[in-house]
């Protein structure tokens, strides 16, 4: 019996320009809102609530009659989710913007009623997810392997070369210093990697790989 893996079905991804590879498998809500910098891939069974934003704040008005002023003015489309480039999600995750209660004053300066706000979620280059694996992080940067059956809770902030072990549960609002190994539920850190782990090129990067594909995406950069 063969040990390779099962080679992705012909049509299962829809590949855009810049190379990223999206399962037809998976749920993309509200893709106008959501940036894929190039080589990622998302696999099926992954929901990305790219529908949940900011509202955007009112423009002060102006007098300008100029058409080019007044497209120049023209605010840009908010981004709800960002990936950057190799970022790998596995089967059955959730990509979820963190969210809060904003109570903002009214003219008479008592304070209004709570409205659920949304964040913006970034992950930067190179950041493996393990399956079945949720996230409403503020922000995961570069070099980041999270395991299996994780749950990152809201507006976490994962700073670079971290690795979160399976079923690790990370609290709402807490940062992860560079060059943790965390686990646990709650999580905690225990251990440090290496100053080889997350960068060397060639042989010496770890291919992440998921079973039932031949999709890949390597963790360390290349140099």
């Amino acid at each position: 019996m063969s040990s390779k893996s099962k080679p992705a079905a012909k049509g299962e991804y829809i590949e855009t320009e810049t190379g990223n590879k999206i399962s037809r498998l998976a749920q993309i809500v509200g893709a106008k809102h959501i940036v894929l910098a190039g080589k990622c891939v998302v696999q099926q069974g992954t929901v990305i609530r790219g529908d949940l934003i900011r509202p955007s704040q009112p423009q002060k008005s102006t007098d300008s009659l100029d058409p080019k002023s007044a497209a120049a003015k023209k605010p840009s489309q908010p981004s709800s989710v960002s990936l950057g480039r190799y970022v790998f999600v596995s089967p059955n995750c959730t990509l979820h913007p963190p969210s809060r209660i904003d109570r903002s004053k009214t003219a008479d300066g008592k304070v209004g009623e709570g409205q659920l706000t949304y964040y913006p979620l970034r992950i930067i280059d190179h950041v493996f997810v393990g399956p079945n694996t949720h996230i409403r992080a503020a922000e995961i940067r570069s070099n980041v392997h999270i395991g299996a059956n994780v749950n990152i809770g809201n507006f976490v902030v994962i700073k670079e070369n971290v690795r979160i072990l399976d079923g690790a549960v990370l609290p709402a609002n807490s940062v992860w210093a560079s060059n943790s190994v965390i686990a646990g539920s709650p999580a905690r850190v225990v251990g440090e990697l290496g100053e080889g782990w997350g960068g060397g090129g060639g042989s010496g990067g770890e291919s992440a790989r998921t079973a039932g594909t031949d999709l890949h995406v390597f963790h360390y950069v290349d140099r």
